[in-house]
């Protein structure tokens, strides 16, 4: 079992490629945790950004709590995760909320 938020869902598409899945949820498909993350979601999608930099600020956000292994590849592939979500029609807030 896993949830309804973007990462269950993502699950969902992964499994329904070899298996009957069926969602359920506790509320309404479109309330979970992810809607209203605050933080967002953060990666190197710009000319004035790069990937070095994203991990260079995920390490020191984590206050040498984070492993920069997993920082490298989490900030690798983040780009190509997001696109991916925006081809699977993710609504994401662009600017100014909207």
């Amino acid at each position: 079992m896993v949830g309804t938020g973007i990462a269950g869902l993502i699950a969902a598409i992964e499994a329904s490629e070899s298996h009957v899945v069926t969602l359920v949820t506790k509320a309404e498909l479109s309330e979970s945790n992810t809607r209203y993350a605050q933080g967002g979601i953060a990666a190197a999608l710009f000319p004035d950004d790069s990937v070095a930099s994203h991990v260079s600020d995920t390490l020191r956000a984590g206050a040498g709590l984070a492993d920069p292994r997993m920082a490298g590849i989490l900030c690798g592939e983040g780009p190509d995760r997001i696109r991916e979500l925006l081809e699977l029609g993710v609504a994401f807030d662009r600017e100014n909320g909207e």
